[in-house]
């Protein structure tokens, strides 16, 4: 209950047990007639056959006819009692727990029955009828009808308020449509009543049990149409739930296309009917209004593309331009939907501004319909409270100052004080539980970046220039002959020596889940980030991967999501920008600075030129990786193959380098004697289970350098290949290994290792020729490592 409704029970409460106590007092003094009891019980039982009024809390009972009786034939306090305990009776069946209920169910009727009977022989001027007979029907007929208006008034009038008081409607609202056209059921009792009471000297047992069902009928026809009108408004109902089903589909259309403001439009709905009822919007058809322009005010950002909604920056002035047609061309979309509630004015001038210098129609003070006046506010504070692409959220309090700020300019200075005083009660009401970004972006920063202009490196100084071209001999010289890990560390290390960034991340294209993977991070806090998954179109390098376009100066944490409570140090600007490689996305380089504005458009030329070299250089470290899970490695051991040593010989890193390294390859062949023959010419052999190979290689592979690599070229074999290599050091490596592989040997299982090596340009003209030259060595030395 309200305030006032707890003040109006009252007031009816004590109003009431004063007129019950006088009526008990007078019928008291009343001479016992059994007659009185009669009608009254006949009250009590009609009362049971009570009629729902639809679509309101409220009953209406059928039993005037005999407490009207009553009145005409005992006077007023006889029916006043008689009402008192009815509407006992009825919170009694009700089974009604409220005290307030049950005291305005006996004290609304012992009210307007007194005040009514009354009326009645104010102008009657004569005792009860059961005293002195009524002259004719004539002359009691105007003070009945003026007793059944009082009644009528009353009765409903006080009923029309305490339903109004319970569900914040208007009185006069409630009473109009739902007890105003009952008035023809209180002067049909009435008009029983008298008949009654004219007849009552005449009047039988008999005769009154012929009244009786004439009042069954008149329930039962009451009942009837009071169904027929609950029926007529449980469709009224279905029609109303199928409208906001409507509403919510288009509602969910806007969330489909605009990815930054998902979620948006179902807060600023649960903001705008907050603020409404709580400066007093009482109207069903304008709450409604602003419950569904809510969910619709930004439908015409269907009209905006793609990506200037989704822009994780700053709009350019023309793309401030576009997407102020939204408000505009959403009230022309929904136009044309014929809405209950006055929708499209609400959509149209959500962006208007209490001084007129609002979109699209420069309206100004009360002009601005009142729920566009509440969408602005509201609007706004869910923008400020939601991550921006330039900043994190702000917190209430900084938002709520902003707000207060434009008070008078902006916004109606009414509704911005009402929404700082209750948005905290609001906001509970309101499922919040993450904020996002919206295209109100615009509102805060209509300023653009300079535009991305792509330029070639000789644009730029002379040790820039070289610093790009050596980038670009590296792409070109490696990509395709390392891993990926690799080749960003190589790429990276030459972008961070041209401009200066606190944090470099190569985001790579995940082609199955089609997510960006921070596959590699280097400087402040790369640990942290190193294996981040970004969405396509999420953050601000999803952003860039799903629009192919450079943004700079946005606000790093947007990126970074969860994982910047763990960062050392706040990136507030970020420089993004596609990695393509033939008309596809492979990825998105990111440079973050922890100071605002950090990154500059020369900047933004330079990544642009390095992102162009390094996208087709990354697919093909890609690829590299593809091939080399596919054919280049052994299944069985998972070490590379002898057509990986093949292809790394053959590689640019050793052909047609006369000056370069002398790499040699130390052969190694795990013998245990046994049935078979060795094809090569040595030893019997026997088959060896993969464990005893993988240890071969492992203890070579803690025998030599981090740069040399290990190969399975045989079923026995295990081949390394060395750089700058000599006789000497091989002869090392293999006593080592050996020496290892003995201590390390199975029990019960026999370990002996041969070994040969070949060295160039020694012993092959090419390095290529090196494998072939080693199997030839063996066979002719056939001399075991520890010989």
């Amino acid at each position: 209950m309200t305030r006032f409704g707890r003040w109006y029970i009252g007031t009816i409460g004590l109003t009431g047990v004063a007129a019950l106590a006088f009526s008990v007092y007078s019928l008291a003094r009343m001479p016992f007639d059994y007659r009185v009891l009669v009608l009254a019980v006949l009250t009590w039982v009609s009362g049971s056959f009570a009629v729902r009024v639809p679509a309101v809390p409220a009953t209406i009972y059928v039993s005037e006819a005999f407490f009207f009786a009553l009145v005409l034939l005992f006077g007023g306090a006889p029916a006043a009692v008689c009402m008192a305990i009815d509407g006992l009776l009825i919170s009694i069946r009700r089974k009604h727990r409220e005290p307030y209920r049950i005291i305005f169910n006996i004290a609304e009727p012992t009210i307007s029955v007194l005040t009514a009977s009354s009326v009645f022989y104010l102008i009657y001027g004569g005792p009860p009828l059961s005293v002195r007979a009524a002259p004719g029907v004539g002359a009691t007929l105007l003070p009945v009808a003026a007793m059944a208006t009082v009644y009528f008034l009353l009765n409903s009038g006080l009923n029309a308020v305490a339903v109004a008081s319970e569900t914040g409607s208007s009185p006069y609202r409630v009473w109009r449509e739902h007890f105003m056209w009952l008035s023809l059921n209180y002067f049909g009792g009435a008009s029983v009543a008298l008949l009654l009471a004219v007849n009552w000297p005449n009047l039988s047992p008999g005769a009154l049990g012929v009244v009786v069902p004439l009042v069954v009928i008149l329930w039962f026809t009451f009942k009837t149409s009071m169904d027929r009108a609950q029926d007529a408004n449980q469709h009224l109902t279905e029609l109303n739930r199928l409208y906001l089903s409507t509403v919510e589909t288009l509602a969910m259309a806007i969330d489909a296309k605009d990815q930054i403001t998902h979620g948006h439009i179902r807060r600023v709905q649960g903001y705008a009917v907050g603020l409404a009822k709580a400066i007093g919007v009482s109207d069903t058809r304008e709450i409604r209004a602003i419950e569904a322009a809510a969910l619709l005010h930004d439908m015409g950002k269907l009209a905006v593309p793609e990506h200037i909604l989704n822009k994780p920056g700053k709009l350019t002035a023309s793309e401030y331009d576009q997407v102020k047609l939204h408000s505009s061309v959403g009230a022309q979309i929904l136009s044309a939907i014929d809405f209950p509630y006055p929708v499209v004015p609400i959509v149209r001038h959500h962006h208007e501004n209490w001084d007129g210098t609002g979109y699209p129609d420069g309206l100004r003070g009360v002009d601005i319909p009142l729920g566009a006046r509440i969408m602005a506010v509201v609007d706004c504070y869910d923008a400020l409270t939601s991550d921006r692409p330039y900043r994190p959220a702000l917190s209430d309090e900084e938002a709520l100052a902003i707000i207060d700020a434009r008070k008078g300019a902006m916004y109606d200075p009414i509704v911005t004080d009402a929404f700082v005083k209750v948005h905290s009660e609001i906001s509970a009401e309101v499922n919040v539980p993450g904020r996002d970004a919206s295209a109100f972006q615009a509102l805060l920063h209509a300023s653009a970046p300079p535009p991305a202009v792509i330029v070639s490196a000789g644009s730029a100084s002379a040790e820039v220039s070289a610093t790009l071209l050596a980038l670009s001999d590296l792409a070109a010289q490696i990509g395709g002959h390392t891993t990926v890990e690799d080749l960003a560390v190589a790429l990276g290390w030459r972008i961070r020596q041209t401009i200066p960034c606190d944090l470099l991340v190569f985001y790579l294209r995940d082609r199955v889940s089609d997510d960006l993977v921070a596959v590699h991070a280097s400087g402040t806090d790369g640990d942290v980030v190193k294996g981040l998954r970004l969405r396509t179109g999420e953050g601000l390098s999803g952003w860039v991967a799903l629009n192919r376009t450079t943004i700079m100066n946005s606000s790093g944490a947007l990126d970074l999501a969860d994982r910047r409570r763990l960062m050392s140090a706040t990136l507030d600007s970020a420089l993004a920008t596609p990695l393509l490689a033939r008309d596809h996305v492979v990825g998105v380089l990111t440079l973050y600075g922890t100071a605002r504005d950090a990154f500059t458009s020369e900047h933004q030329q330079v990544v642009e030129f390095a992102a162009r070299q390094s996208g087709p250089a990354l697919e093909r470290a890609l690829s590299f990786e593809q091939d080399r899970m596919a054919s280049l490695f052994d299944a069985e051991t998972g070490l590379p193959n002898e057509k990986y040593l093949e292809r790394v010989l053959a590689s640019a890193a050793y052909v047609g380098k006369a000056d370069g390294p002398k790499p040699g390859i130390l052969l190694l062949v795990d013998v245990q004697r046994g049935t078979g023959i060795d094809p090569d010419g040595g030893a019997a052999l026997a088959p060896r289970p993969a464990d005893v190979l993988l240890r071969l290689a492992a203890t070579a592979r803690m025998a030599v350098r981090v740069t040399d690599l290990v190969f399975r070229t045989g079923e026995h074999e295990v081949t390394i290949l060395m750089s700058d290599s000599s006789s000497e050091v091989m002869a090392t490596v293999a006593r080592r290994v050996t020496e290892a592989m003995c201590d390390a040997a199975v029990s019960g299982q026999e370990t002996s290792i041969e070994s040969a090596f070949a060295l160039f340009p020694e012993h092959a003209a090419e390095p290529a020729d090196l494998p072939r030259a080693v199997r030839a060595r063996r066979q002719v030395m056939l001399s075991p490592a520890s010989s």
